[in-house]
């Protein structure tokens, strides 16, 4: 009888360390909104680009270069990165985000108060536009143009008045997410680079919800020398429907898509579940065979009350 229920528990233990684990310990749950990239292609960038914008047009690439008396507005050949055209501020001037809105670009300054309109045939500047507070980064959605300040709010201004029509605050689960910085329209989904962060964000411009958050540490961690060439550009591709992503002095730029990271796969042996499941089951099967051996050789246990005697 106690030998049925030794091979018993054996059979049990045994079906233990085959059967799935997810039939026993729930999947881990995921909302789906961590997000990493897949690099697609890579191109150069100028290493002396203090980026603030980075903007498509036309094939090639517009970018922004910030920093008080090496402030500047390029387009550059996306293969060679070879400046086709180049407007250079003077130094009262910081800039920052930039976007095509029709046939111009509206460029922001930081501290100035004014955004600078430039027209795409001749590149030259051809209007202003004042605001008040910083400026940091700017997209154009078709109706609004999209500002960010440093701060957690999307304003969206008139895109020819350039006055305030409405604000929105960015969250993640209900808490801000603050230092929103270069931005990039497209649809929908406004996506933003987040200050002194390896991170952009993809933000629903209806409600000001994070939709997911995207980490670019497989590229920034190779990038930048000090902690201010920090993460800070993108630019939405449409031929590729991908998203050119560099940094302020980086060497290079990176095609990427943002796609969600790997989760623990419903039967993987490797889970932290799993493993502690086998090694459990694998070590009552010792015992239990261990006591069953000592059994069938009619092997007396030991009386520990005659050892002490």
């Amino acid at each position: 009888m106690r030998g049925n229920k030794l091979a018993y528990l054996s059979l049990i233990s045994l079906i233990l360390i085959f059967l799935p684990h997810s039939q026993i310990y729930a999947e881990t749950s995921s909302e789906g909104r961590n997000f990493t990239i897949d690099v697609l292609e890579v191109a150069p960038h100028n290493e002396t680009s203090f980026t603030q914008g980075l903007e498509m047009f036309d094939g090639n690439m517009l970018e922004s270069s910030g920093l008080y008396g090496k402030s500047r507005l390029s387009e550059t050949d996306i293969v060679t990165g070879e400046v086709i055209r180049q407007i250079i501020f003077n130094e009262s001037i910081f800039s920052e985000g930039i976007t095509v809105r029709e046939g111009s670009v509206i460029m922001l300054t930081w501290r100035e108060q004014i955004a600078f309109e430039v027209d795409l045939n001749d590149f030259q500047v051809i209007g202003n536009y004042s605001y008040q507070g910083e400026g940091w980064g700017l997209c154009f959605n078709g109706n609004h143009l999209v500002m960010t300040n440093g701060s957690s709010d999307l304003i969206f201004r008139d895109p020819y008045s350039f006055e305030v029509d409405y604000t929105i605050r960015v969250v993640l689960d209900g808490v801000e997410i603050v230092n929103l910085n270069e931005l990039e329209c497209v649809g929908d989904m406004v996506y933003a680079n987040v200050w002194m962060q390896d991170n952009i964000v993809a933000i629903n411009s209806s409600s000001g919800e994070v939709v997911f958050s995207a980490t670019l540490s497989l590229i920034s961690q190779d990038q930048g020398n000090n902690r201010n060439e920090v993460l800070n550009g993108i630019a939405f591709d449409k031929s590729s429907g991908g998203f050119w992503i560099t940094g302020k002095n980086w060497t290079e730029m990176y095609l990427v898509d943002f796609i969600p990271e790997a989760s623990i796969e419903k039967n993987d042996p490797e889970s932290t579940n799993g493993i502690f499941l086998a090694l459990f089951s694998i070590f009552t099967c010792i015992i239990i065979l261990y006591l069953k051996f000592r059994t069938n050789l009619g092997l007396k246990k030991p009386n520990f009350k005659d050892h002490h005697q």
